[in-house]
């Protein structure tokens, strides 16, 4: 879990980051894992999160990182 100004991102064992907007009560899911069916077990589980300046990375157990602006 991390936090900025605006938002706290988590990774809770999921495939997807959850991230919470605290102006306005929002939360929404960020990542390739969303809205995806893993039948093949491609998408990998979240280990690390960091969020600055409205961009997060991402590091997932199989080494695939992720920048997203969420």
């Amino acid at each position: 879990m991390m936090f900025d100004a605006r938002r706290i991102v988590t990774a809770a064992g999921e495939d997807v980051v959850k991230v919470y907007d605290k102006t306005d009560g929002r939360h929404w899911n960020c990542g390739p894992g969303v809205g995806a069916d893993d039948e093949a077990g491609v998408l990998s589980i979240v280990e690390r999160v960091r969020i600055k300046d409205g961009y997060t990375v991402e590091g997932r157990k199989n080494g695939m990182v992720g920048v997203w602006s969420c």
